[in-house]
């Protein structure tokens, strides 16, 4: 099989970073490494900290991806982002906890601003992958992110009390990208359920509660060869794997 031409649009969960002592960090290592590695290829990962799907769409990102790419390969675009969509303006939410915030990007503009941005690569041939959202933890997010910009007190008053909501809001858009995926036709990395069903979590997440580690970075990489092996039928130990790209 012809190796894969792969471009990822993504965010910091691409891009392998996190959150430490309140600056963004690079990662020693993260899931496209790995998979680079493991699969001996290149890809041309354009994930950037903070990226979200709308500024993807008004950056006009998939129009220049389509102008300079060559059409004789076989082309994959991954969508890596959700998060920073799901996500509030913390100092906005603080000052006015009782008055209904607006993520930023609502949920509906981003179920279809990936419609618009999937059919506009698919009649082109392009293949699209959507990755789905590692949880977050919103114990660790709100205390070591949200509180370190915004009053918490604040933000709890908009929460309800309830602190979970970041963990139940953040899974919507996962869902999303899931529903969307299978709408179009796309196939759906699912990287997700490995954490879900992890007991000490954890351990796997840098301080912040949402940006996985090393170790949780690895858990990416090995959920999606395994969801690409699995896929083509060959066995995980196979060095033939190497043929999928």
């Amino acid at each position: 099989m012809e190796k894969l031409n792969v471009t990822i649009l993504g965010d910091s969960l691409g891009k392998g970073m996190k959150i430490e002592n309140g600056r963004p960090q690079k990662l020693k290592t993260n899931a496209v490494e790995i998979l680079e590695k493991h699969y001996n290829i290149e890809i041309n990962n354009n994930s950037c900290f903070g990226q979200t799907l709308k500024r993807i769409f008004e950056k006009n990102m998939v129009e220049d991806y389509l102008q300079a790419v060559n059409a004789d390969r076989r082309n994959v675009v991954v969508f890596a982002v959700g998060g920073n969509d799901a996500d509030f303006n913390w100092q906005a939410v603080a000052q006015s906890p009782y008055e209904n915030q607006d993520p930023k990007t609502l949920e509906k503009e981003f179920e279809n601003i990936l419609l618009n941005l999937i059919s506009k690569l698919k009649s082109k041939n392009i293949e699209v992958w959507i990755c789905g959202i590692p949880p977050v933890n919103s114990e660790n997010y709100f205390k070591n992110v949200i509180k370190k910009v915004a009053d918490g007190d604040k933000v709890m008053q908009f929460f309800g009390g309830d602190i979970s909501n970041i963990q139940r809001h953040q899974e919507l858009y996962n869902m999303i990208l899931f529903k969307v995926a299978m709408k179009c036709g796309c196939k759906f990395l699912d990287i997700r359920s490995p954490f879900l069903k992890i007991r000490n979590t954890l351990e796997f997440y840098a301080e912040d509660g949402v940006h996985p580690n090393e170790k949780g970075q690895e858990i990416i990489a090995n959920q999606i060869i395994k969801i690409l092996e699995k896929e083509q039928n060959v066995d995980i130990c196979d060095n033939n794997i190497r043929n999928i790209f």
